[in-house]
């Protein structure tokens, strides 16, 4: 499944790519333009549904890792009214962030769920 967003850092459109990964979620970050990856992450199902039930404005920490090395990622998650944020980074670079309607996303996740 994949979802249309814009980078709030720098402006840039950007889809993410949700994939069931074993009992996980791959999300992968990809430019629009010139389908450049910047980033994957592998996360808990449950981790992500209880950060998007979290009180508006919190952000969330979500411990996961990268699906080519194996190696520890964050994913930040806050939700803003309408908009999910996310910053998918390894703690040492500050790594790659995304906006998406909520409503998507979580439509997203659903359908994800639901396939397995």
């Amino acid at each position: 499944m994949v979802i249309f967003g814009v980078s709030q850092s720098s402006g840039v459109e950007r889809q993410l790519k949700l994939d069931r990964a074993g009992t996980g979620i791959l999300l992968a970050f990809t430019d629009h333009v010139g389908k450049v990856e910047r980033e994957r992450i592998i996360v808990q199902i449950d981790d992500i549904m209880s950060a998007l039930v979290a009180p508006p404005g919190n952000k969330t920490v979500i411990d996961g890792e990268s699906p080519a090395h194996g190696t520890k990622k964050h994913l930040d998650i806050e939700v803003r009214r309408n908009e999910v944020q996310l910053r998918s980074h390894d703690g040492a670079t500050e790594g790659c962030d995304l906006a998406v309607g909520l409503d998507d996303f979580q439509d997203a996740l659903e359908k994800i769920t639901a396939a397995a």
